[in-house]
């Protein structure tokens, strides 16, 4: 009986590793083996190699206050290749991006957006959003893949509030845009507390929401299809003290925190195992000393897969590091300051 569960499992492997990604996400809802199976080094690299499908990380940085987007594989750690945005009317800047390859940009030149698809260089130019208010972030998020159907939420500032607002509350304005419809709306106003404000380049998209750190160490979380947000905080272990590294990430399909503690050289990584009881775990501690002596700067980016962590600097560098094997590959893509890492 052992030996034909074996042989079943096998063959579903084998068909995992030759079928989309759109197919491996409904197998990683079904089975909780399967779910982690396919994000283990020897399946992702096996599934890339039989289907040809290109994953990685868009490396944006500033260079002579123009962007800059190396692209990252994260099969061929020890290259780096440039996929070409010259197909787009403007030179842009990325602002959100998602897992099916599809890109939210912006053109400072022109104050325009588009959305795109790099890997067959299409592209729609969408209608601007209320630009009188100052951006605060942008979030994309993908309903179906054919035909195209995406959503965008913009969060920016209000203009005018009175003074006994603007000391209980930061507001924020939210506009919605539906690819269906080709329009933007305008939905609820967000208020929280008066201290908190979010964190750029902290944005995280798992179950339908998206996640940003706020500077008092909370997580806020808007939901694109209910419109609707909430506030909740990080650990407890780790909310405390000032000398700690937090960033939110996405870690096997949920949402995580990773903390690094620089004086001991250790990165904690937190998942959020229960996200309507907002129910957190520790489950890894990882001893980063072996880079650390070498880059004692470096943050987590981004999770590869179970096993790799992509670590970044401001400048120069980004850094794979399986922290079970411990084995490090280092990139130096160029000058620039860091302006964000994007998964495609």
């Amino acid at each position: 009986m052992d030996s034909a569960r074996d042989l079943c499992r096998d063959a579903i492997y084998e068909v995992l590793t030759r079928s989309s990604m759109e197919f491996v996400g409904k197998w990683r809802l079904l089975s909780k083996e399967y779910n982690k199976l396919t994000y283990e080094s020897l399946f992702t690299r096996l599934h890339s190699q039989r289907t040809n499908i290109v994953s990685g990380f868009f490396i944006q940085s500033m260079i002579k206050n123009k962007y800059q987007v190396p692209f990252v594989s994260t099969d061929a750690v020890k290259t780096h290749m440039q996929i070409p945005f010259d197909f787009l009317p403007e030179h842009v800047e990325i602002v959100s991006s998602t897992n099916q390859g599809v890109l939210l940009c912006h053109a400072h030149n022109k104050s325009c957006y588009y959305v795109c698809i790099p890997s067959i260089q299409q592209w729609q130019k969408i209608p601007n959003p209320k630009t009188r208010y100052d951006t605060i972030e942008f979030g994309l998020m993908i309903e179906r893949s054919k035909p195209l159907r995406y959503k965008i939420v913009r969060f920016s500032k209000p203009k005018f509030r009175s003074y006994k607002e603007l000391y209980m509350y930061q507001c924020i304005r939210v506009e919605l845009f539906e690819s269906a419809i080709w329009k933007w709306k305008l939905s609820d106003e967000v208020k929280l507390p008066h201290e908190e404000s979010i964190h750029r380049m902290t944005k995280v998209s798992v179950n339908g929401s998206f996640h940003w750190l706020t500077w008092k160490g909370n997580v806020f979380a808007f939901d694109i299809k209910r419109e609707s947000h909430c506030l909740f905080p990080l650990p407890l272990s780790t909310s405390e003290g000032n000398d700690k590294d937090i960033r939110l990430t996405d870690y096997k399909g949920k949402l995580a925190m990773t903390c690094i503690d620089r004086e001991k050289n250790f990165m904690e990584v937190w998942i959020m195992e229960d996200h309507d009881r907002k129910r957190w775990s520790k489950r890894h501690s990882i001893n980063i000393g072996v880079l650390t002596r070498k880059k004692p700067h470096v943050s987590p980016l981004a999770f590869c897969n179970a096993d790799v962590v992509l670590m970044g600097e401001y400048f120069h560098d980004v850094i794979f590091l399986n922290f079970k094997t411990r084995h490090i590959d280092m990139l130096r893509l160029g000058r620039g300051l860091l302006h964000g890492c994007f998964p495609f």
